[in-house]
């Protein structure tokens, strides 16, 4: 793999040059681009004449100085998603007419949204002061910082998206996806470039992390400078050769840093996070190991460092490689697009034909590191995948530790690829993968280097923003300098005022297919107790004058009880009980919804009393 280096824009000032040209480029091949990585599109629209960042005159001075506009207020920090939880990260900042964005992430949902696609967070606030909004600044390319940007962007309204060239095509994909990338207007960026936003400025610092073109963010305003970590651990032997840019943290921390806020997920853990160079020694193992075995490895396909690494051993112990799972393709397609991964297209082989390649010159890609139900891996373990089917022959890796919440999933499908006589390697067994969050020496190292007035954690559940408080606490920073932030919050600062000043609207909205916000608690509880309970459906057809039965009463039911075969007796007992209760009621005037109440109340009762359970009873009344 040969990752594109950035050329770093003269300090203070804005690369027009290479941002005229930032427009992402097809990865060359020795041979020409591969026919399954050619994007499908006529024309990526984040290539379609991306205006490029600029700063001239007072801008290009304040950015310079570090002081973009005369003071005239207090910054405020709002905080949409991304603390007390993990995923949904969204911080908006906002000065006088200005407000920038950093992140539009999403989370997925939890075992309480039976149904519910995705979670992003509510940005009324945005929406009600969108003429305010000078754009959004991305991170980096994880679904958790970038998974809302089509729904916020499509309600928005015409909105800059600013993002390294993978971080925006990744973006792009997304927005493609729900045909809302006309509402977005991209600006690519790299390492040291500078962009003007109203009342701030923002500088973009390369770092480490899981996905390459990953940024923090270095925030100039007019009270002071906010340094935003985003997602990043300290490597000093990164593949690709690109290396955090610890100089420049260092350099604005000389500067002065009001606040910084910085990132908490992996605050729990001492000492150091693994370098990704440890992945590759041990890769490296594996293949010389697997001589004559076929080798299938799930990995994480965001993480395209990592893809890259594995496409060169394959070349090296000379294997052919199969792309399993849609987002695997996708991903290597996009970073083959914009550059950041280049490979020859001559080591591929299409899915459908591995059974024609020898084991032992075999490796596939495949997505399913979690365990999700419908991936490649985890059809595979459950044979119901007719592409690859699994044998004593193959040695699967599996480079990703289990997200909390995904554990049983990740061991089950481990369970079943044992049982088909697999060899497995995981990463509770060996060193096949390392985090992309700083462990706590890396968090003290950004906080001693930056040395702020202000500290908030963020990009935790509340015990790792507690935790980090805490850490920065030991490092002799005042505890009245500190804010563990809930979403909602606005904190108001400048250089003598640092509290949470009030709330905006916040809160999580799901989005089922194509509705966003549409389903609410109610819905969910229905949802719930369909799932625990079940529902049973009572259609009574009656006479309009009289109300009474026209017709035998009907009774269908899913999930209430369980009937054994040819016995009637719930169904029996359950009309018996309507035809009662109809009985008392009126013979004249009676309406449709006397009779439905009736009904739906002694049924009810019956099951309340007779079986200890709850369904949602639905009758259905149609009168003659």
């Amino acid at each position: 793999m040969k990752a594109k280096k950035n050329t770093a824009p003269a300090r203070g000032k804005t690369n027009t040059s290479q941002n005229k040209s930032a427009k992402p480029q097809p990865g060359k091949t020795q041979s020409g681009k591969p026919q399954q990585f050619r994007q499908q599109n006529a024309r990526s629209s984040a290539s379609k004449r991306p205006r490029a960042p600029q700063q001239t005159g007072a801008a290009a001075k304040s950015a310079k100085s570090g002081n973009p506009r005369v003071k005239q207020g207090k910054l405020k920090v709002m905080f949409l998603g991304g603390v007390g939880e993990i995923g949904k990260n969204m911080t908006a900042f906002e000065y006088g007419d200005s407000i920038v964005v950093i992140d539009a992430g999403m989370s997925f949902p939890g075992t309480d949204m039976p149904g519910v696609d995705v979670v992003i967070p509510d940005a009324t606030y945005l929406y009600e002061n969108r003429s305010r909004v000078k754009g959004i600044l991305l991170t980096h390319g994880h679904e958790d910082h970038i998974g809302a940007l089509p729904y916020i962007a499509e309600k928005l309204g015409k909105v800059d998206v600013y993002g390294t060239r993978l971080t925006l095509a990744l973006a792009e994909n997304k927005l493609i996806e729900r045909n809302v990338v006309d509402k977005v207007n991209f600006v690519p960026v790299s390492d040291r470039s500078v962009v003007s936003l109203g009342a701030f400025t923002a500088e973009f610092i390369h770092v480490s992390h899981s996905v390459a073109g990953s940024v923090a963010i270095c925030l100039r305003t007019p009270v002071g400078t906010v340094l935003h970590t985003g997602d990043f651990k300290v490597d000093y032997t990164p593949l690709g050769n690109e290396i955090m840019n610890l100089n420049r943290i260092a350099e604005i921390g000389k500067q002065g840093v009001l606040l910084l806020m910085s990132e908490s997920t992996n605050v729990e853990k001492t000492g150091y996070t693994l370098s990704e160079s440890v992945v590759q020694d041990t890769f490296n193992q594996i293949f010389r190991e697997a001589k004559g075995r076929r080798l299938i490895i799930a990995t994480f396909a965001s993480n395209v460092d990592r893809l890259g690494m594995i496409i060169e051993l394959a070349k090296t112990y000379r294997r052919k490689i199969a792309l399993t799972g849609k987002s695997m393709n996708k991903y290597i397609e996009t970073a083959v697009r914009v550059g950041t991964l280049t490979i020859d297209e001559d080591i591929f082989v299409d899915a459908d034909k591995v059974n024609s390649v020898e084991d032992g010159k075999l490796v596939i890609l495949s997505t399913g590191s979690q365990g999700e139900p419908m991936s490649a891996l985890t059809r595979m373990a459950s044979g119901e995948f007719n592409k690859v089917v699994v044998g004593s022959n193959d040695t699967i890796v599996i480079s990703a530790n289990p997200i909390p919440g995904n554990e049983r999933d990740v061991y089950s499908v481990i369970n079943k690829l044992y049982r088909l006589g697999a060899n497995v390697v995981y990463s509770a067994l060996s060193a096949v993968h390392v985090s992309g969050h700083a462990c706590q020496e890396e968090l003290k190292l950004i906080y001693t280097l930056v040395k702020p007035k202000y500290f908030i954690p963020v990009h935790g559940e509340y015990r790792h923003l507690k935790q980090h408080a805490m850490l920065v606490e030991n490092l002799k920073h005042k505890k009245s300098n500190i804010i563990i932030p809930e979403i909602g919050d606005v904190v108001e600062l400048d250089n003598g005022t640092f509290r949470v000043v009030g709330q905006i609207p916040c809160g999580s909205v799901m989005v089922d297919g194509l509705g966003v916000g549409d389903v609410g608690n109610t819905v969910l509880k229905d949802r719930l107790t369909l799932a625990e309970d079940g529902i049973l459906v009572c259609v009574l057809t009656v006479s309009k004058q009289t109300g009474e039965l026209l017709a035998p009463t009907e009774i269908v039911s899913r999930g209430c009880y369980f009937e054994q075969e040819g016995s009637n007796n719930t169904v029996d007992e359950l009309k018996r009980l309507v035809s009662q209760e109809l009985n008392k009621l009126p013979k004249q005037n009676v309406t449709a919804t006397a009779i439905k109440t009736a009904v739906q109340k002694t049924l009810r009762h019956y099951f309340r009393v007779t079986l200890k359970r709850n369904p949602i009873v639905l009758p259905i009344v149609v009168e003659l």
